[in-house]
């Protein structure tokens, strides 16, 4: 049965509502632990983890950014490139971060901090559609922005394309729609 979040104080009155309180919460947990195991979390993350080079507990907590992150740095490493330091941008002033710089270029390179309100950069071209019924197949590739993580994920990079041996004799597997549409 359920239970409102409103309601919960009211439980600890007496010790049998508390009882049903708690298996209430334990059903909730061993759904919670069924649900991980029918979606297969623990595998996917440690594997995810695997290679990706950063700590699990990390994937657990679906750091994509930082799982990318992890992935350029063993790159880099494999290259013999050495990467600068992670920027870190502190508000506050005597940070530690911010001890190694002198206070006179403090002075002089005082930003202010501010939220933008709009984009520095200009969209994507977005056409009209053309009014009327489409009797041929309409694909609608809609991507945000092209973020290294929307890359990786949907594997849509120039590399990943490989050229086919037998152009000459290979048909196309699909009717290109015509240029009037």
């Amino acid at each position: 049965f359920d239970i409102d979040f409103q309601q919960v104080a009211s439980y600890f009155g007496k010790s049998t509502d508390l009882l049903q309180l708690i298996a209430c919460n334990e059903n909730d947990s061993y759904l919670c632990l069924l649900l991980t195991f029918k979606l297969m979390i623990l595998p996917l993350t440690k594997q995810l983890t695997n290679l990706a080079g950063n700590l699990w507990s990390r994937s657990l907590l679906s750091a994509r950014a930082e799982r990318v992150e992890y992935l350029l740095l063993h790159e880099f490493q494999k290259l013999k490139f050495v990467m600068p330091d992670k920027a870190t941008f502190n508000k506050k002033k005597g940070n530690k971060d911010d001890s190694n710089f002198d206070d006179e270029a403090e002075d002089d390179a005082n930003p202010k901090w501010s939220k933008r309100k709009k984009a520095a950069y200009s969209g994507g071209l977005v056409l009209d559609p053309k009014r009327g019924l489409y009797d041929k197949h309409i694909l609608l590739l809609d991507f945000n922005s092209l973020y290294p993580t929307i890359i990786q994920e949907f594997n849509i990079c120039f590399t990943t394309v490989l050229p086919s041996s037998n152009t000459e004799e290979e048909t196309p597997r699909y009717e290109m729609p015509s240029k009037d549409l």
